[in-house]
């Protein structure tokens, strides 16, 4: 009996493989179809100071660099198998805002939530505190992935931070976060000034 399986179980991934190959996204390395990929991913819920849930398939959301970003008025981060530290700030529009730029100087008020990416867990959210926080974004006032990768933001504006260890927190991180561990953000600039 096993003899028979052999070939029906080659035929089978053959099959399973060639069917992974085609795709209408082919090119597209940050396509993941919701649900197609396995897990674990660690969802967190900005609007909660709770613990990630662990789920087997990928979240419904914006995937990019092994994350999922939910796109409701509070979102959601999760954190991929397939995520990798970063080795330079990465700095994404999510949606566009309006109206004046922020600069290096300036006094913002954000809804923001962070994510470790080693430990996929949530160390801090605005949203989950029920209001925003008010900045000045000067540089050693905040972390240099801010004073970096939130300058000309607008008002309205929601964007993924992905910073590098050396640019967090480094050597010296506050109790949740990881010694050098890239720290993923997503920001909402509600006002300047």
């Amino acid at each position: 009996m096993r003899k028979h399986l052999a070939p029906t179980a080659i035929a089978l991934s053959t099959l399973i493989f060639l069917t992974g190959c085609s795709s209408s996204q082919d090119g597209d390395p940050e396509f993941t179809e919701a649900g197609a990929a396995s897990g674990p991913y660690s969802v967190n819920d900005c609007g909660t100071l709770a613990a990630p849930i662990i789920s087997e398939t990928a979240p419904i959301g914006l995937p990019i660099d092994g994350l999922v970003i939910g796109e409701d008025a509070i979102p959601t981060i999760s954190v991929g198998p397939d995520s990798v530290p970063a080795v330079e700030l990465a700095s994404q529009q999510l949606i566009p805002g309006s109206g004046a730029s922020v600069a290096v100087g300036d006094t913002i008020t954000v809804n923001y939530c962070g994510v470790g990416q080693i430990t996929g867990a949530l160390f801090d959210s605005s949203w989950g505190r029920g209001e925003p926080a008010t900045f000045d974004l000067v540089p050693g006032g905040l972390i240099e992935g801010w004073t970096q990768g939130v300058p000309g933001m607008q008002v309205g504006e929601r964007r993924l931070l992905q910073i590098p260890g050396d640019l967090g927190y480094g050597a010296n991180p506050p109790g949740g976060i990881e010694v050098d561990e890239t720290l993923i953000f997503v920001v909402e600039l509600v006002s300047i000034g």
